[in-house]
């Protein structure tokens, strides 16, 4: 049987929940793209299972879900959420001629707390880390409301999470994915710095990239006040790049 000509990898972020990134997944059966929505090591079950999980074990689970996508399609397209982006830059670089491109929704290079530099000095006293309610987080009270996010993890985990965005600010190492890239940030990001989303586009080798600011969302941009206007983007950078819907475009030019 013939393979599609590309499918789409979605990657949640650090103690998200599905739901966070699956609002892609109908756009994804509408354009009739294959695709997988791995579960990340440590996720959808509860914080303490994160313990003892390293970055490398994040980008495994990823690259077997790639594995798998690749049986059915020629390359790959990521969107991918937060840690997610690392997880996806990871897997460009690690499989070279497999990716038709990749969308980078508030990527993690950098946090935007000024204590993430000590957080390894801070692991070896403590433990766990709970996240303070912060109603600045999000400008859908609603959305803030329902979160099945994780409302903490273990520092550990943190810690190795920090130190994949530190590989990953390397202008020498972006410069080497080239493929076709939309990075998506938000202005008033509280959990990541929105610097960080910039320092990637302006890093990328990719000679068709674009950035696209949102002002009236936060951290969780599939989930908050303009997800309609982030995924109306996520959808158009699929058509142009997958093919998919010119057909039915050139048919009713045609009629």
């Amino acid at each position: 049987m013939a393979k599609d000509p590309v499918g789409v990898l979605l990657l949640h972020g650090l103690t998200s929940h599905l739901d966070c990134i699956d609002p892609v997944a109908p756009i994804l059966e509408k354009l009739g793209l294959p695709y997988r929505m791995p579960v990340l090591r440590g996720h959808m079950t509860k914080p303490e299972d994160l313990t003892g999980v390293r970055q490398e074990d994040w980008i495994e689970d990823g690259q077997k879900a790639l594995d798998d996508l690749l049986q059915e399609c020629d390359k790959v397209l990521p969107v991918a959420l937060s840690m997610g982006s690392l997880v996806a830059l990871n897997l460009v670089l690690k499989n070279p001629g497999k990716f038709e491109g990749l969308i980078a929704i508030a990527p993690a290079l950098k946090l935007k707390s000024k204590l993430s530099p000590f957080a390894p000095a801070i692991a070896r006293f403590q433990k766990n880390y709970t996240f303070k309610p912060d109603p600045k987080g999000y400008f859908d009270q609603e959305q803030a409301r329902t979160t099945r996010n994780y409302p903490g993890l273990p520092t550990s985990a943190l810690v190795e999470f920090i130190r994949m965005g530190a590989r990953l600010r390397n202008p020498a190492l972006l410069s080497r994915v080239k493929v076709p890239a939309l990075v998506l940030a938000a202005v008033h990001d509280r959990t990541i710095d929105p610097g960080a989303a910039l320092f990637l586009y302006n890093n990328l080798g990719s000679q068709d990239k674009r950035i696209i600011w949102f002002d009236r969302s936060g951290h969780e941009m599939l989930r908050d006040a303009q997800r309609g206007e982030v995924l109306e983007a996520i959808e158009e950078f699929l058509v142009a790049h997958t093919g998919t819907g010119k057909a039915d475009q050139a048919a009713g030019t045609a009629s």
